[in-house]
């Protein structure tokens, strides 16, 4: 089991990669952290026009995409973990740009799993996260 970022997610709704979809799917099933939900149905929001068709479709294909993962929510560990991750990262003089990460690294930190990611970079700096590169996935 691995926990799958917000980029793996968008890139596997977008297609065209077949084969690391399937050796995901080999592995088992995988979990997303609550705030990647949040962030694909932003997306949503802020392409189409709540009411339309368009709309609609769009938000039922992500609940079945959403569907294929376990969805782990943001938990009092996950918060006190991400809050841990941000400090030391500020401490270092690399905070992170995107508040989003620290809770899908600490997701990834509590739970003792990878984070597989095309966002290399931001999830490296973080403090016992072990990092998979989607790109090379």
């Amino acid at each position: 089991m691995k926990v799958l970022d917000t980029s793996v997610i968008v890139d596997i709704d977008r297609g065209g990669i077949d084969r690391k979809v399937r050796k995901l799917d080999e592995q088992g099933r995988h979990l997303v952290s609550m705030v990647s939900v949040t962030e694909l149905r932003l997306g949503v929001e802020l392409q189409y026009d709540q009411g339309t068709d368009a709309y609609e479709t769009a938000m039922n294909q992500l609940d079945r995409l959403l569907a294929r993962f376990d969805i782990h929510p943001i938990s009092r560990p996950v918060a006190t973990t991400a809050a841990e991750l941000i400090a030391t990262l500020r401490e270092q003089g690399q905070p992170l740009n995107d508040l989003h990460d620290s809770y899908i690294g600490a997701t990834a930190r509590t739970q003792q799993l990878p984070v597989v990611t095309a966002n290399v970079d931001d999830f490296e700096r973080m403090e016992g996260v072990q990092v998979i590169d989607w790109e090379g996935f």
